[in-house]
């Protein structure tokens, strides 16, 4: 419909002599307010100083255009305001919508977008072996698999890639950490999570510690440069089992959150690679300076950065070069996107300028992009959990998990399914939270609110699936059945004027599924489709409050209801898929 109105306007623009070439920007899209219409475009503003026209009186010629060429589906076109023109559909063509949501439904909102066909790679979430998985992390996989989500709906073709630190200066102060803690490596039989636990309270004391005698850190290098060669038996123990412990851990939080990666890469893949494409760009590209081999962003407006240390070992930077190559030889990409917080923004920019003067980078350079999001705080201001201990990623997402159990323990089912439902809410919750908002901003998290089944949360938009999944297995209990007939669904809602409002905002909001997936994703904006998503679920949960969906009085209205109910459950099912929350079948 969105192309059929543009086509419209432009046939309009076309009687004021304006050639294709020519023609101005303007939006088509929906009002605010349903009264305004269902769509609204502002071309007699964006063109009234190209025609030297008023506005008004310019929209009031295009809607005399307009209304000899009226479309079978648009009921009106009117001018409003200071020239705005807006747009009434017919109530046929919301059934008309509904029979299509019907027709394919776990497929509705799938659109042949403008990377249809592409392959995009996606990087994120990127955790480091010997590290517990921060609430940086948790945020850059929420984000980054909403985005890949987003593309495939577009129908594009995606890869997730992880890219993972298992080796430099943070695994090996984690071995020298060991040297300080007072109890020995964790037993086999301990749970993943209690020995990465271990393996990041290493990590701290060996901060701490080094932190309080500088002059350890040769000890800490010495450490650094065995990992690289694997030249002792002992550390290759410890660094083994490590990292299999971090791996493995990192696999069990990625279920929960609904992840799954295509590939994964390691610094100790990338270092060797980068280090020699450095070194084969030094002078050209990189620098020599007192012994290390630097990048001078200076001279791009940017900041220098080294990419290979005087001890010669490999930076992130160096490391990040052997990365791209390495990303790009697995899978020949025609965007590859890195995601990470909005600190790394000015590194990324330096990354990128080098690899783009590197010969053999160049074309790799030009199909990536960084993007960045902001950072999770608390409402609270505090950044420790109840134990005292620095929040990470994992012990939100737990205690996240232990505060939904505490919504449903009393619930009379089963305590396995009571386990389950606790978790998806509480990813629900945390998704939801950090998605409504636009990828760049910082973020006031609450527990409470994000949690609240009542508006403006994930759990709110699941309990408005599971309670449309109620009425339906109610429906059918009765033996009632969706009414897919569009004749007999026409007959129903076509005097949409004479229906509840409820009712009449439901059809009117239900279409636009797909062109919210299509915007979203050309915007790298899933905080679009969060809006769309809640505002379908008020809409919804209104028309259940005001209408008697189930009435055995009235086969065909009850029909055409359930028909309506299903259409709302499949398009909230498939929008929390999108989004990446759990979809529980009941709450």
């Amino acid at each position: 419909m969105k192309q059929i109105l543009t086509n419209l306007v432009k046939k309009a623009l076309e009687s004021q002599g304006i050639s294709a070439e020519s023609m101005p920007a303007f939006v088509i899209e929906h009002p605010v307010d349903l009264a305004n219409g269902d769509y609204s475009t502002n071309v007699a503003l964006a063109s009234a100083k190209l025609l030297k026209q008023n506005p008004v009186v310019l929209a009031h010629s295009f809607v005399e255009v307009m209304n000899a060429n009226l479309p079978e589906d648009v009921e009106s076109v009117v001018v409003a305001g200071a020239g705005f023109i807006n747009f009434t559909l017919k109530s046929n063509f919301f059934v008309k919508e509904i029979k299509s949501i019907l027709a394919d439904a776990s497929n509705f909102g799938k659109v042949k977008g403008v990377d249809v066909g592409k392959k995009i790679a996606l990087e994120y979430t990127d955790p480091n072996p010997f590290k517990q998985f921060h609430i940086g992390h948790l945020m850059t996989n929420i984000i980054g698999e909403a985005l890949a989500r987003l593309a495939e709906w577009n129908s594009a073709e995606v890869k997730r890639f992880c890219y993972q630190g298992d080796v430099g200066r943070h695994v090996a102060l984690t071995i020298w950490g060991l040297r300080f803690m007072e109890r020995p490596l964790p037993l086999e039989s301990e749970s993943l999570s209690e020995k990465t636990k271990f393996l990041g309270e290493a990590y701290a004391l060996g901060a701490k510690k080094i932190t309080e005698d500088s002059n350890k850190e040769s000890e800490v290098q010495t450490i650094n440069k065995k990992i690289y060669n694997r030249s002792d038996e002992e550390i290759n123990t410890i660094y083994d089992k490590g990292r299999e412990w971090s791996l493995a851990h990192f696999e069990e939080i990625y279920k929960i959150l609904g992840t799954t990666f295509n590939h994964y890469f390691f610094e100790s893949q990338t270092a060797p690679i980068g280090m020699e494409i450095v070194k084969a760009n030094t002078p050209k590209v990189f620098k020599e300076s007192d012994g290390a081999t630097i990048f001078v962003g200076e001279e791009y407006g940017l900041h220098t950065r080294v990419f290979i240390t005087k001890e010669n070992l490999p930076t992130y930077e160096a490391k990040d070069v052997g990365l791209a190559k390495l990303k790009y030889e697995t899978y020949q990409f025609d965007k590859g996107i890195v995601i990470t917080a909005n600190e790394q923004s000015d590194y990324f920019n330096v990354l990128l300028k080098a690899l783009s003067l590197i010969p053999e980078m160049i074309n790799i350079a030009d199909k990536s992009s960084h993007i960045s999001h902001g950072m999770l705080r608390f409402a609270t201001g505090k950044m420790s959990s109840r134990t005292g201990n620095v929040i990470t990623g994992e012990s939100l997402l737990n205690d996240m998990i232990e505060a939904s159990y505490e919504k449903v323990k009393d619930r009379p089912i089963k305590d396995s399914e009571k386990k389950k439902i606790a978790e998806q809410v509480a990813v629900g919750a945390l998704k939801y939270w950090i998605l409504k908002q636009s990828i760049g901003k910082d973020i006031i998290f609450d527990k409470e609110k994000a949690l609240s089944f009542e508006g403006d949360s994930g759990p709110y938009l699941q309990y408005s699936h599971t309670r449309a999944q109620s009425v339906l297995r109610n429906a059918n209990e009765q033996g009632m059945e969706v009414e897919e007939n569009e004749e007999a669904m026409k007959a129903v809602f076509g005097g949409a004027e004479n229906r509840s409002p409820h009712e009449v905002a439901l059809l009117r909001t239900m279409y636009r599924f797909p062109e919210v997936i299509e915007e979203a994703y050309q915007l790298n904006a899933p905080q679009q489709l969060v809006t769309y998503l809640t505002e379908l679920a008020s809409t919804f949960n209104g028309f259940y409050a005001t209408t008697t969906i189930i009435d055995l009085t009235s086969k065909k209205e009850t029909s055409a209801h359930l028909a309506v109910v299903t259409a709302f459950a499949s398009i909230m099912k498939n929008g929390l898929t999108v989004l990446g929350i759990p979809v529980p079948e009941r709450m």
